[in-house]
């Protein structure tokens, strides 16, 4: 955990309000505000790393409201999946106004406009932060579903997921499951974001992109596993195949190498297991060598150096 912002700690100057709020904002990608500008304010701002996915904490004491205006052509699109903790939240994006009493869910698209504040006067909450392009759905469906996402049958099963993952992220980011555990998150936000959209509001290559997502995640340590064979699973072409990557801005070829060494990286942490060599053949690297170059170029570490970590107790990231 990193305590970006304890308002609680700062002396002299650096409590007063105006310079509170500019701190917060500088931990945030958003524009920060008192409603009241002469009321009093107290912040703490935590944050964690989940399998690559930020998860932030805030408890505030104050009229602070959060919101975005304009954003960069060129900012990469991030989904903010919040729960309220404590007080009564507001939520506003696309015209649609939401109270979040506490244990509700937001779907917010932080890189278009929103307005957001905790509470009147106080509350709490804790916010996973999943990049767009990690979820292979184009921008559109994403941008299109977050806000239906309350109205889908798995609205409270990733309520309850992600309440837990935020609540806990300090205890599961120190767990060798963690991982495993952030591939599945970002399969549940996938689905939600899917069931969110519709099938009758979502063309045919915007559906199947998640079921081939979803079939190849379950044949990663299959040795023949190639375009040829997704694209015959699924009764299109390889070229059809390529160009539906292509137009969601996905590459069907990195994010099999991603999920391999993610699931790599998960057997390596466990203990007793095979040898590396092994690990790298099952998860389809036929060549150690390349295996390790893949795995410390994605990790920073090597396979044997992450294996040592986990069985030492060290927690990297």
């Amino acid at each position: 955990m990193v305590t970006l912002l304890d308002s609680r700690q700062l002396t002299g100057a650096d409590r007063h309000p105006a310079a509170v709020v500019a701190r917060l904002q500088a931990g945030m990608s958003s524009r920060v505000r008192l409603r009241e500008p002469a009321a009093s304010v107290q912040v703490r701002l935590d944050t964690w790393q989940l399998g690559g996915l930020p998860v932030l904490r805030a408890d505030v004491v104050g009229p602070l409201v959060v919101s975005r205006r304009r954003t960069p052509a060129d900012t990469p699109p991030v989904l903010s999946l919040y729960v309220q903790e404590r007080g009564t939240g507001r939520h506003e994006q696309g015209g649609r106004r939401r109270a979040l009493p506490p244990g509700t869910l937001t779907v917010t698209d932080i890189s278009s406009p929103y307005d957001f504040c905790w509470g009147d006067t106080e509350g709490a909450g804790s916010a996973l932060q999943v990049p767009v392009a990690r979820l292979g759905l184009s921008v559109d469906v994403v941008r299109r579903a977050a806000p239906r996402a309350p109205d889908s049958p798995l609205y409270e099963l990733v309520r309850a997921h992600v309440d837990r993952v935020t609540r806990d992220a300090e205890r599961l980011a120190a767990d060798p499951g963690w991982p495993a555990l952030s591939v599945a998150t970002l399969e549940l936000v996938r689905a939600l974001l899917v069931s969110a959209d519709g099938a009758g509001d979502t063309v045919p290559g915007e559906s199947l992109l998640p079921r081939i997502r979803t079939w190849v995640g379950q044949h990663l340590t299959d040795p023949g596993l190639d375009a040829t064979r997704v694209a015959a699973e699924h009764a299109i072409s390889v070229r059809q195949l390529y160009r539906l990557c292509s137009a969601a801005g996905f590459s069907l070829e990195q994010w099999v190498i991603d999920q391999r060494l993610e699931g790599a990286r998960a057997e390596l942490a466990r203990p007793g297991g095979r040898p590396i060599a092994a690990v790298a053949r099952s998860w389809g690297f036929g060549d150690p060598s390349h295996f390790s170059r893949r795995f410390r170029a994605a990790f920073g570490t090597t396979p044997r150096e992450w294996r040592a970590q986990q069985a030492s107790g060290a927690v990297t990231e």
